[in-house]
């Protein structure tokens, strides 16, 4: 379980290399209705990234105040948006 803060933090911390494995989009998401404050890291993937999913963990590791914070990584399909 993430604080909203640690899932922020993870997402900048995290972002190229997510994003080199083909996230198209980042976001910061309530992960359970019912737990107050678990948060985690939404990447969001076209179809051809979403086939290849193995390339992202199922969390990213970030430090805050001296100790390892797990947050968790969820990969949801999604096209990338495009103006019209």
């Amino acid at each position: 379980m993430a604080t909203e803060e640690q899932a922020r933090l993870a997402r900048d911390v995290h972002q190229d290399r997510l994003a080199a494995s083909g996230a198209h989009s980042l976001s910061v998401e309530p992960l359970s209705a019912t737990e107050t404050g678990s948060f985690g890291v939404v990447a969001w993937v076209d179809s051809q990234a979403h086939k290849q999913a193995a390339v992202f963990p199922s969390s990213l590791s970030i430090k805050e105040k001296g100790r390892d914070v797990e947050v968790p990584l969820v990969v949801r399909e999604s096209k990338p948006f495009q103006l019209e």
